[in-house]
């Protein structure tokens, strides 16, 4: 089976204020977290694509585009150092390069039970909640968490040179932070949006 193109928005700043005017029109000033959702599945490698543009919408990383108030997933990641394997990279449409958009989280993918965003007091309290439900080394998946390196491609920098015969292997040492999406192991329910922090922007349920 061909691998799922993750859809990317080719003007993200003016697609991201547009919503972020609309959210607070709509919803009076009310706080607001950032959601994510499932871009699609690949069969033969079992792994899943995750994007703020997947759905019926677009996520915003600044203010957040989902009232707190509202109760969804968590999207937990366990992050075991598992090499790429040799997805395709499609056209983003993007400002960057394709690939920071297709990055690879090194890892397995889950989701709770449904969570109401204001109970969630800090990034910390989304860790334990995902560790929780699945075990140790479970957290809260982040915005960044999809890592790329430049070329990159479903012929290169994938696997090891050890097990996968990859002439390029992928290595986690090298790759940079990319964004917006990322792909990792899993099958994660497709009929929701999912809480996802980031970082560096107060667009979380508890900034």
């Amino acid at each position: 089976m061909a691998p799922i193109a993750v859809r990317i928005h080719r003007a993200w700043p003016a697609v991201v204020l547009t919503a972020s005017l609309m959210a607070h029109a709509a919803w009076g000033g009310e706080r607001m977290g950032m959601t994510w959702a499932k871009g699609g599945h690949h069969n033969g490698l079992a792994i899943d694509a995750v994007s703020c543009s997947a759905g019926d919408r677009s996520c915003d990383p600044y203010v957040g585009d989902t009232v707190c108030s509202t109760a969804l997933p968590l999207l937990c990641l366990k992050q075991d150092g598992s090499p790429r394997p040799n997805y395709a990279i499609h056209d983003s449409g993007g400002a960057m390069r394709d690939e920071f958009y297709r990055g690879w989280a090194g890892g397995h993918l889950a989701t709770t039970l449904p969570v109401v965003g204001s109970s969630i007091g800090s990034s910390e309290s989304a860790d334990a909640a995902c560790a929780a439900a699945f075990g140790t080394g479970w957290r809260m998946a982040e915005f960044h968490d999809g890592r790329y390196l430049p070329g990159m491609k479903h012929d290169r920098h994938y696997g090891s040179a050890r097990y996968w015969n990859s002439a390029s292997p992928w290595s986690a040492q090298d790759s940079r932070a990319g964004g917006w999406a990322f792909w990792a192991y899993g099958n994660v329910r497709d009929d929701t949006r999912f809480w996802v922090r980031i970082d560096d922007q107060r667009a979380n349920c508890w900034d």
